[in-house]
C-alpha cells in the first residue's frame, strides 16, 4: 500500500490520538474540559490543538493544504503554548509526539521499497517543529517585550505620583528620594 494513501486512512485516527496526547500535556483538571467541550469560545485550547492536529496532519499527507494555512494553525497553536506555563520543549516539543505514532501506525505497514518515503515523512515532522520553534522563541520575545514595557509604564506612574505627591506635600516633610538617598 502506498504510504500516502495509508496517512490518509490513518488521518483521523493520527489526529485523535496525538490531540489526546498534547491534552495529557496539562493538569488532571484540565483533561476533561479540553477533550470534551467542542466550543471554541468557552475552549480555546481545545479547539486550538484539533485545529492544528487536523493542518499537521494534512500537512504531513501532502494534501491540498498551503503553507500559510499550516503556518496560521501552527501560529496559534504556539501562541497559547508560549504563555503557558511550559518549558520550550514542552511547548514545541509535542510536535515530536507525533513520529512515535508514526512508529506504531504507519511504520510497520511500510515495505522496505517504501523507506525512503517514511524517512521524508518523519522528516517533515522535524521541518514542522523546527518552525514551531522559531515561532515560539518570536512569540516569548513578543512576550518579554511586552513586559518590559508593561514595568516601564509602571515606574513611570509611580514617578508621576511620587513628583505629584512631593509637589503637594508640606515643606520640610517629604523632599523624596534622589541621587543623594532619601532625607
Amino acid at each position: 500500500m502506498k504510504l500516502t494513501k495509508l496517512l490518509h486512512e490513518k488521518h483521523e485516527e493520527l489526529e485523535a490520538l496525538w490531540v489526546d496526547a498534547v491534552f495529557k500535556t496539562y493538569s488532571e483538571k484540565a483533561i476533561p474540559h479540553l477533550s470534551s467541550n467542542a466550543d471554541p469560545f468557552t475552549n480555546p485550547v481545545g479547539n486550538m490543538v484539533k485545529e492544528a492536529a487536523h493542518c499537521l496532519f494534512s500537512a504531513l499527507s501532502l494534501d491540498d493544504i498551503t503553507i500559510d494555512a499550516v503556518k496560521q494553525a501552527l501560529d496559534r497553536f504556539v501562541k497559547i503554548r508560549a504563555v503557558q506555563d511550559f518549558t520550550p520543549s514542552q511547548s514545541v516539543g509535542v510536535i515530536y509526539l507525533i513520529k512515535p505514532l508514526l512508529r506504531s501506525h504507519i511504520l510497520p505497514a511500510v515495505d522496505q521499497h517504501q523507506l525512503s518515503d517514511y524517512l521524508d515523512l518523519e522528516s517533515r515532522v522535524d521541518t514542522l517543529a523546527l518552525l514551531a520553534f522559531d515561532m515560539y522563541t518570536k512569540d516569548r520575545e513578543t512576550v518579554a517585550q511586552i513586559r518590559i514595557k508593561e514595568i516601564r509604564n509602571q515606574y513611570a506612574q509611580l514617578k508621576r505620583w511620587a513628583q505629584h505627591f512631593n509637589a503637594q506635600a508640606p515643606l520640610g516633610t517629604f523632599t523624596g528620594c534622589g541621587n543623594q538617598g532619601c532625607k
